[in-house]
């Protein structure tokens, strides 16, 4: 991982490998950002300090003399000391086992860090550098942010499609509103549109939106003066209402004036431009970024993205109008399909089974002992033979997402065998039977011996084969049988 931050005025797009976080300085003159397989902090005068680890957490202090940043896998908040353009690593505060996000009080009095795989908050005292509290919250707490007011928290629950609202004192929970599967990125608005004569009065004080990743929707949540929450509405961002899942809502930014909501659709490789400048939001267009936006601030009269997969850190274009529909191509269905996923990466994997990888695999699937059953990580849609036994068809799935020897999906685990050895044995039952299971997914770094199986076997003419590479768009290759019709 590497922190940089820079002024603003000298930037007009910055290299980094895998950015994932942005933070702005009160002034909103300096904009730090956070990423990198390699564990280092940097400057943009090249200089830099090796981290152990680090993930997602960054933030500036109110005073904009430090920076703290989550130190992931080892369980610290680092504080950076923050000077004429130096950043200093200046001590490390033991939190936790994996530490996720991080934010200061608004009176800088204390830090709160997000403990990921704990289902807790911690609460460290910057001026002894030590833990005094630690308040338990939902699973898998992603983001924590402050009320207005500096009495209560708010902490978006990746694994339980809710945000929870805390009290600072004691961290009673004093609130939760259920929205959609996984909740991440929130903001707070405190402008409220003018209402005419004799319209109803709005009933909230202010408006929390919440990005949902495994929907295609941005959920505004209302807070009333007594702070209880309430669905106001929620903000589809896709191209049209039957667009399937898959445009990963993950980031958030609100204009100066908070009119204007900026949604990073990560998987979609955009950001939508959504007008909040009356009670209902309303898409109005679509901003091309690069691969994989992952975070999103606004800073220096610019809207700042984080393109994840795209290496880059850069202020966004112009808006885009909304594409138009397509029909999808018709194809012939196929008796028999056999799906060779040779990838092993969590998130090529996830890609092949589940159509989308979650943004859980994305952002943790290059870490070692990725547990493909964390509940943070089940897909929108269930996976690929989900619907095909809601079906009734056969499945066969033969070392694909096992853990232990058992598929993590235990749907599928009557129907799972370790390897693809295990399928050329079964092969030869099911040429002596004449049946083939409908749908076979398998295992296999190659597919090779797999292909030539089924070539030689009754099964050829009536068989589609899928051999997938999803660390590579292009190397997505489908084997069936042509014949031509004069």
């Amino acid at each position: 991982m590497k922190a940089i931050a820079f002024l603003l005025s000298a930037l007009s797009a910055f290299a980094l490998d895998f950015p994932m976080s942005l933070a702005v300085a009160p002034d909103g003159r300096v904009l730090a950002l956070s990423g990198g397989a390699k564990a280092s902090i940097s400057v943009v005068n090249g200089s830099e300090l090796p981290l152990p680890d680090a993930w997602l957490g960054l933030t500036f202090s109110p005073d904009g003399k430090n920076v703290y940043a989550g130190g992931g896998s080892r369980g610290v908040v680092y504080e950076l000391a923050y000077a004429q353009g130096e950043l200093k690593l200046a001590r490390e505060m033991k939190a936790s086992d994996f530490v996720g996000d991080v934010a200061v009080s608004p009176d800088g009095r204390l830090i709160y860090a997000a403990d990921l795989f704990g289902n807790a908050v911690v609460v460290i005292n910057p001026q002894s550098g030590r833990v005094i509290d630690k308040f338990k919250t939902g699973r898998r707490p992603y983001r924590i942010l402050f009320h207005p007011d500096g009495r209560s928290y708010f902490v978006s629950s990746w694994a339980d499609a809710a945000v929870y609202q805390h009290n600072v004192t004691n961290g009673e929970e004093i609130g939760r509103i259920r929205l959609g599967p996984h909740p991440t990125d929130m903001v707070l608005s405190a402008y409220k549109p003018e209402r005419e004569a004799g319209e109803p009065p709005i009933p909230w004080r202010y408006r929390l939106f919440v990005a949902a990743a495994n929907t295609n929707n941005v959920f505004v949540v209302g807070i009333g003066e007594n702070k209880t929450l309430n669905l106001v509405e929620s903000i589809h961002v896709a191209p049209s209402q039957l667009s399937p899942l898959g445009m990963t809502p993950s980031a958030l930014a609100l204009s100066a004036d908070q009119t204007r909501l900026y949604v990073a659709c990560s998987d979609a490789g955009v950001v939508a431009s959504v007008d909040v400048s009356d009670v209902r939001g309303v898409v109005d267009g679509f901003i091309p970024t690069g691969a994989y936006p992952a975070a999103l601030r606004t800073a220096g009269g610019k809207v700042w993205v984080a393109n994840a997969r795209a290496n880059s850190v850069r202020p966004l274009g112009e808006v885009a109008p909304v594409p138009a529909e397509r029909e999808p191509p018709k194809l012939n269905p196929a008796a028999h399909v056999i799906y060779v996923i040779r990838d092993s990466e969590p998130e090529a994997v996830m890609r092949a089974v589940a159509g989308i990888a979650p943004d859980f695999a994305v952002k943790l699937g290059r870490r070692p002992n990725f547990d493909f059953a964390d509940p943070a990580n089940l897909p929108p849609a269930g996976y690929l033979w989900t619907n095909a036994l809601a079906a009734g068809l056969t499945v066969r799935n033969y070392g694909v997402m096992l853990r232990n020897g058992q598929a993590v999906d235990p749907a599928i685990r009557p129907f799972t065998k370790p390897d693809a050895a295990a399928f050329l044995e079964d092969l030869k039952q099911f040429e002596a039977s004449g049946m083939l299971p409908r749908l076979i997914v398998i295992a296999d770094p190659s597919g090779d011996a797999v292909k030539a199986a089924i070539a030689k076997s009754p099964f050829a003419g009536n068989t589609e084969i899928v051999v997938g590479d999803l660390r590579r768009a292009e190397a997505l290759l489908g084997l069936r049988p042509m014949t031509r019709k004069d």
